[in-house]
């Protein structure tokens, strides 16, 4: 067997956060085998962030990263060490200035956009051509701005012929932080940006979203960055769902998260996820074929079967569902760590005997697969057909996401006093407080080590993140998945060891809508809104959201906030303040401060975070103010020194001179800058299961199968 160097790959980061950044050093670094024919582009408004002072010329970047003894038990008194990235961007394309409004669909290559340019690869600086991957590498809240900017330049490249031919593999687009519904923004961009006319791609289109961002890290001045530690799982949703674009995914994102190097790998979710990911295991179904076939290998060198070494491989035939279903169920020993090899370090889909050139590509990208992999690749599992756009997989990362439950809740904790404050009549309520530097010797309190440390922010995250949270995502899977599975509550709990512990105290999402009788309510409450017929949806007895439902809350509360407090990883992470320059205590030091509510702490985790789930709840029919009393607490707190209303406040929604109760999520006056689903006009679980229908990048499918119809010989005689 013989082994080539990584295959050709160009990856285009949009956005100019600390993420971006970190990407930059670890990416760019050319010393790295690993990063060979790697292109890597940015594109960014930070023109002075990431050029160079001669306003051309992409900026190096220095990382230095922390690392711990395990990523999964970072805890403070475990020892580290220090490594060091330095690298840049092959190139920097500059988007948002005067004139950059333009676009190659209406004058022609000279005048393409910035975008249309770092996608395209059109008189880009390097010759990585049309771009593989683009990710956008930015705050929550800017996902759309930016999708909607990427569609733009997307359906321009397409209508110029720009971006390949149909026989080409996927270009990517996504996040390493699919918090906020990437995948309901994704429909809102490319819907919203289709031009007249348009049906279908002329080069297919892949989703994808990590469930956790993978890095810790802060850059506090242009070319240096600091990577904190590392998240302890690489969990993606991609689609479309098919084994096809998965192992494509599969190949381009090891390269991005440099897999090979930090012995992680990477796990699709969805209904087609390991069993344990609370999916059928499909995705292990179509390594073990692919593997025992000759498709096997690890990365950086991709491994290319000879037509020797295929005739002398395993030979298992994958013809059918059924000898699929075998190949599963014959892994063992040697042969699942080749498995779990393989889906670690996806290699290309090549026959045993296709060309390869020098450069380590077949002469066909999508050359004919071997007949053993044919089946896996071309055609569908059960899970596949159920979840084709592998929505499933996108709520997953968007409702199991950790920082939209421990920002909000922290940041009460740390500028909100005792918790005993009303913020519906504390005109004054800004989350002001006092902070002595000399004394605490930090200029600014510390987010995790301080603002955790204090049992309030223990408190509020255990009854949201331990409780509401768990009555949504338990009762909205039951309506949406299909019966027997359960991708997204399989993955509840943020971080694997806080999973295990809810689950043997017996508070797991099944366990929580179990006892407050909130899912069998809501699933009352569908079948009398789409069959008919009387009777109390709630039940009778003992009901939603009530003291005691959790088990160990206390002892729960207080684990969280030590651990939080005591976590290496996030020990150095300083909160978001803004400093009041008009107080002045020459005696001690002492400052004032309050909470920055432009950050994303505040712009990312509340109106793309908390409010989801209010959302959702209110979806199923909850009562929030009962149901939900936690999260409306941390949400109208905030909101109020955001000076913004996502939900109304408290006594809001009462009846008036015998009008209609009026929505506490659905007529909120800022209800459009959030991404809860009334914001998209989604009001019920039908129409939620209508609006996952729609395509997310804007294909016309019906429409093209009507016309067909329609043009028809049978009908035309008609």
């Amino acid at each position: 067997m013989s082994t080539s160097p990584p295959p050709p790959q160009t990856t285009l980061l949009i956005g100019g956060s600390n993420g971006t950044a970190t990407l930059c050093a670890i990416l760019g670094d050319r010393s790295n085998p690993h990063n060979a024919n790697h292109t890597l582009r940015v594109a960014t408004r930070s023109a002075g962030t990431y050029l160079n002072d001669d306003g051309s010329s992409p900026r190096v970047w220095r990382c230095g990263e922390k690392k711990h003894l395990s990523d999964l038990v970072s805890a403070d008194f475990l020892p580290t060490r220090m490594l060091t990235h330095v690298g840049a961007p092959n190139s920097v394309f500059v988007y948002g200035g005067a004139g950059d409004d333009g676009g190659v669909r209406g004058g022609g290559v000279g005048s393409m956009s910035q975008i249309e340019r770092a996608i395209s690869g059109v008189s880009a600086p390097d010759d990585g051509g049309v771009a593989d991957v683009i990710i956008l590498a930015c705050p929550v809240s800017a996902h759309l701005s930016l999708l909607r900017r990427v569609a733009r330049a997307l359906y321009n490249l397409d209508a110029a012929g720009l971006l390949g031919s149909s026989n080409r593999p996927p270009i990517l687009v996504g996040t390493l932080y699919g918090a906020g519904g990437f995948d309901w923004q994704s429909r809102i961009a490319f819907y919203s940006e289709r031009p007249d006319g348009f049906v279908k791609w002329k080069r297919p289109l892949g989703l994808f979203a990590l469930k956790a961002f993978p890095y810790l890290c802060k850059s506090l001045k242009p070319g240096e960055v600091t990577l904190h530690g590392r998240f302890p799982q690489l969990q993606v949703a991609v689609s479309p769902s098919n084994a096809y674009t998965r192992r494509h995914a599969g190949m381009i994102l090891d390269r991005v998260l440099q897999t090979a190097t930090t012995g992680k790998s990477l796990e699709f979710l969805g209904l087609c996820a390991d069993e344990k990911l609370g999916g059928d295991g499909a995705v292990l179904e179509e390594a073990a074929v692919l593997t025992k076939v000759g498709y096997g290998g690890s990365y950086p060198g991709r491994a290319i079967e000879t037509a020797a070494n295929a005739r002398n491989a395993i030979m298992i035939a994958a013809h059918t569902h059924k000898q699929l279903k075998q190949a599963k169920e014959g892994v063992s020993g040697s042969a699942a760590a080749s498995v779990a090899a393989t889906l670690s370090h996806p290699t290309a889909m090549l026959p045993a005997s296709t060309n390869v050139g020098p450069d380590g590509l077949p002469a066909n990208m999508n050359a004919m697969p071997n007949p053993r992999a044919l089946d896996v690749l071309l055609t569908q599992s059960l899970s596949d057909h159920a979840d084709p756009k592998s929505s499933l997989g996108f709520l997953t990362c968007t409702l199991n996401s950790t920082n939209q439950i421990l920002h909000p809740c922290i940041l009460v904790a740390l500028f909100g006093g005792d918790g005993k404050v009303d913020p519906d009549n504390a005109e004054n309520d800004d989350g002001t407080i006092y902070w002595n530097p000399t004394k605490e010797l930090t200029s600014l309190p510390r987010f995790y080590a301080d603002g955790a440390a204090k049992p309030l922010a223990g408190e509020l995250i255990t009854a949201i993140a331990g409780g509401e949270m768990y009555f949504v995502i338990d009762a909205l899977e039951r309506l949406l998945s299909p019966r027997g599975y359960d991708p997204i509550t399989a993955l509840h709990g943020g971080e694997p060891i806080g999973r295990r512990v809810m689950n043997w105290l017996g508070n797991s999402p099944h366990d929580l809508g179990e006892r407050s009788g909130l899912t069998g309510a809501a699933l009352r409450r569908e079948w009398r809104g789409t069959f008919g017929g009387d009777g109390d949806c709630e039940g009778g007895g003992e009901f939603g959201n009530a003291t005691g439902l959790i088990n160990r809350e206390k002892l729960l509360a207080k684990l969280m906030s030590y651990g939080l407090s005591h976590n290496s990883r996030l020990g150095a992470v300083l909160s978001p303040c803004l400093i009041d320059e008009s107080y002045v205590n020459s005696e001690d030091g002492t400052i004032r401060i309050r909470p920055n509510p432009a950050t994303r702490f505040f712009t990312d985790d509340v109106q793309h975070g908390l409010c989801i789930y209010l959302g959702l709840a209110e979806l199923l029919g909850f009562d929030l103010e009962r149901d939900m009393k936690t999260t409306l607490y941390v949400v109208r707190r905030l909101q109020r020194w955001m000076k913004k209303e996502f939900v109304l406040p408290r006594g809001g929604n009462e009846c008036k001179n015998g009008n209609q109760r009026r929505l506490i999520v659905g007529s909120a006056r800022d209800l459009a800058e959030t991404s809860a689903p009334q914001s998209f006009g989604v009001h019920s679980v039908q129409e939620l299961k209508q609006f996952l229908r729609l395509d997310l990048f804007g294909e016309r499918h019906q429409a093209t199968a009507e016309d067909r119809l329609m043009g028809s010989e049978l009908v035309s005689r008609l």
